[in-house]
């Protein structure tokens, strides 16, 4: 490797260049510590080759293969990579794109023999050492930093497993990693969106704007009725772009689009490679297509002033097991036929368990087993020097080379445990969370930081509301999906006995009761603590892991047996990828009435309509389930992650909504229930907690002498020099009530969630389209006659004053 390809790998300055050269000239050896920082992993071009760089603390022994044809087992080329401190390199001269490439790596429990030879066992002394090391020269390593891989693994060509199989070559059955750049040309509409990216009031883009559309990038247009010419793909979402422009939303966050294994379920959150977008998401799947489609997605999201947020997953790896291997037992847990066994000597290295087990993952105290604070396995070290550095290195690739918005971090809580000691929740100012909201780079776009604030974490209390704020850029701090703001409003719309004080407690302690006016006002105690504003609380109903918005008002339990939704429970019910005993049990959930039936079907469209009100109307950030919006079912499965759940009847079905005219007349309702939080955004969207119009909370008798102890309430806005004066009439209650407006005022009709509404008898009465929602008035409000409003049961009413 020359001097100048390796200070290039390490991101040297001229000066840094100098100093080692005539180092050099007095002693021929050099280390990374004589550099300030290693800035460039993995493959880097560089004068007339490639620059390879790996990170391993202890391996013994690293190559590179080359491979022409990635579908053999003899590598075309084969170099040994040199060690600088903990990070090794090679640099290998006419090298370039296309070029296909993995690892193999010896180390303590399988040393370098110079009798070994592929699919032998010299120098073999354990599949797991007391150490934790799992070196396997056998199997093939993906680059962590590969920005394509060529396929997924090929299971008929050899398994990645150790164990029995420790002897199993993967040359020709590993995907390989890919030198690719990427082609596209970005447009002029393109450069305009991230120059504005760049201004915090960038109006439609404030840090309060966002309404967010969770979704899946697969399964949203896999459905041919979707009408895309790529179904299932990143370019189907960008096809789509129209359909979320006409909806109103302002940001997609998209279920995981890392490169997961064959059998990484459909959610997508079992990665393997933190770089790559996943290429079965592609139309055209050729390595070097893959980026470039996933650029043309993103461009036409941007096209419409939509924001791309990613859901990442740096907490595990879906690194191939420990497999749940199945057991007879006597002693099994209720519906579970056997128990589950884990060979610690079996495991699956695709990448980061071959190059370094200990480096990478969190591992219990036999060093064979691993932490699991995130209920799946293969707990990750987010706060170790090479997970660290690489979440921050692939959250910039994504920011400035794919020209993503925002991110949503699953299991967030694990990037704030204390390194090795897994159950403690440090400072955040001493973790990878304080390092990613103040990283430049991200903070350059305003980039959007989303924590899921739970794990399974073995700690008592998880640390909702302790994610930090920003020390450089006051506005910008970590968005929390709010957990319990989901949980009180299922229940206050779905249980007659939960009422407005009725609350979900504190979070261990820290100030603020879960009620309904802490929740409808942003859960100010939880985030104003460390400077966070109203915006930093997800306020969400349901989300992917769960039921959807119908089924939560159609199932009283979870449906997730044998069904369409889970097949591998029917013909292979102790898979460990059956979930027929997963999922929550506790979902709030309430069969309104037989499926099918008119009068049922009717009121549990004013549920939905009462949900999409309440995330509008409350102070948050609001995020909407994709497909809730037409009433999506998934047959009551609750937990639909699994992979033979990426199938027909879990993939939106817009056949059945372009079928049906009340599922459009929803889309309508849910498309102006948008308009109105945007239109009204001073007092819905505020700034901050004391910022936008002030909020006064009244009984049903427009008193402030309100009655907690019910499910009665109106949320008054007064002052009008923030914008026109609003009502929100809040009737829970199994009864109608009349509700005393403030007097001396021409209130209108703005939404109303009553059934009548949506009857067939009202839209034809008023001429109305089947298809267009009867229960909004925002381009003609309606009059109200009278002093007051009488409100029927179960129903939310927003009226304005002209």
């Amino acid at each position: 490797m020359t001097l100048v390809s390796l200070l290039f790998a390490l991101g040297c300055s001229e000066s840094d260049y100098v100093r080692l050269y005539h180092s050099e000239a007095r002693a021929p050896s050099y280390t990374v510590e004589d550099v300030e920082s290693l800035k460039h992993m993995g493959a880097t071009f560089v004068d007339q080759g490639v620059n390879f760089a790996l990170y391993s603390e202890n391996a013994t022994r690293i190559e590179l293969l080359l491979f022409d044809d990635p579908e053999v087992n003899s590598p075309s080329r084969t170099y040994q990579l040199t060690r600088y401190g903990d990070v090794w390199n090679v640099y290998v001269e006419g090298v370039g794109l296309g070029q296909h490439y993995g690892f193999r790596a010896w180390g303590p429990n399988w040393e370098f023999d110079p009798r070994w030879f592929p699919g032998s066992i010299h120098g073999f002394r354990s599949d797991a050492d007391v150490y934790g090391n799992r070196f396997n020269p056998n199997k093939l390593l993906t680059d962590p930093y590969s920005k394509a891989l060529h396929r997924d693994h090929d299971w008929s060509k050899g398994s990645t497993a150790s164990g029995p199989a420790r002897n199993e070559v993967t040359y020709a059955a590993s995907a390989k990693s890919v030198l690719v750049q990427s082609g596209y040309t970005w447009g002029e509409v393109e450069r305009q969106y991230r120059a504005n990216r760049e201004d915090e009031q960038w109006a439609g883009h404030k840090w309060q704007d966002l309404i967010v559309y969770e979704v899946h990038a697969k399964g949203f247009t896999a459905d041919p009725a979707s009408g895309v010419r790529f179904p299932g793909t990143y370019r189907g979402m960008g096809e789509k772009a129209d359909y979320f422009k006409d909806l109103g939303i302002t940001a997609v966050e998209l279920l995981p689009i890392h490169e997961k294994p064959l059998d990484g379920g459909y959610w997508g959150y079992q990665t393997i490679n933190f770089f790559a977008p996943e290429v079965s998401y592609a139309a055209h799947k050729l390595p070097h297509q893959v980026i470039d489609e996933f650029k043309w997605m993103v461009e036409e999201l941007h096209k419409r002033d939509i924001e791309v947020i990613v859901d990442v997953v740096y907490n595990h790896t879906g690194e191939g097991g420990l497999w749940r291997e199945k057991l007879e037992s006597d002693d099994v847990l209720p519906g579970e036929p056997l128990d589950s066994l884990d060979p610690a000597e079996v495991a699956g290295l695709y990448s980061f368990r071959g190059i370094d087990n200990q480096a990478y993952y969190g591992l219990n105290g036999d060093r064979r087993t691993y932490w699991n604070n995130t209920g799946v396995g293969n707990q990750t070290r987010p706060n170790h020097r090479p997970m660290r550095k690489l979440i921050i290195d692939s959250l910039r690739f994504y920011v400035e080379e794919l020209h993503v918005d925002g991110f949503r971090f699953d299991l967030a809580p694990i990037l704030g445990e204390r390194d090795q000691d897994y159950n403690r929740w440090d400072d955040p100012k001493n973790t990878v969370l304080q390092e990613i909201i103040d990283d430049p780079v991200l903070q350059k776009y305003n980039t959007r930081i989303i924590a899921e604030p739970w794990s399974a974490g073995g700690w008592y209390c998880m640390p909702m509301g302790e994610f930090p704020n920003s020390l450089t850029q006051p506005g910008n701090g970590w968005y929390e999906w709010n957990g319990r703001f989901r949980d009180w409003w299922r229940a206050f719309i779905n249980r007659d006995d939960w009422k407005l004080n009725s609350n979900e407690g504190s979070l261990c302690g820290r100030p603020g009761s879960a009620d309904g006016a802490f929740l409808m006002y942003g859960s100010k105690e939880w985030y104003e603590r460390n400077g966070r504003r109203p915006y930093h609380s997800m306020n969400f109903i349901t989300v992917h892991d769960g039921f959807t918005l119908y089924d939560l008002f159609a199932y009283e339990v979870k449906q997730n047996k044998c069904g369409p939704l889970n097949p591998v429970c029917c013909d292979t019910p102790n898979s460990p990828f059956c979930d027929k005993v997963s999922g929550e049990d506790h979902n709030r959930s309430r069969n309104w009435g037989p499926i099918g039936d008119a009068r049922a079907e009717s009121m549990r469209r004013q549920m939905m309509r009462n949900a999409f009100m309440a995330m509008m109307v409350s102070h948050g950030t609001p995020m909407i389930l994709g497909g809730d919006e037409w009433m999506r079912t998934q047959l009551g499965n609750n937990n639909a992650y699994s992979t033979r759940a990426d199938n027909p009847f879990n993939w939106y079905q817009w056949g059945a909504y372009l079928a049906r005219d009340e599922r459009h007349r929803m889309y309508e309702f849910v498309k102006a229930a948008i308009r109105l939080r945007k239109e009204h955004s001073y007092a819905f969207a505020p700034p901050g907690y004391e910022k936008g119009s002030p909020l006064v909370w009244k009984s049903a008798q427009n008193s402030e002498e309100v009655g907690w102890d019910t499910k009665q309430l109106m949320m008054h806005y007064p002052d009008t020099t923030h914008g026109p004066e609003l009502v929100v009439l809040i009737n829970m209650e199994p009864r109608a009530v009349e509700f005393t407006l403030p007097p001396g005022r021409q209130w209108k009709r703005l939404i109303d969630t009553q059934a009548y509404f949506d009857s067939p008898e009202y839209l034809s009465a008023t001429g109305l389209d089947p298809r267009a929602t009867g229960n909004s008035w925002l381009d003609a409000p309606s009059p109200v006659t009278g002093a007051t409003y009488g409100v029927p049961e179960r129903t939310i009413v927003v009226l304005r004053a002209e």
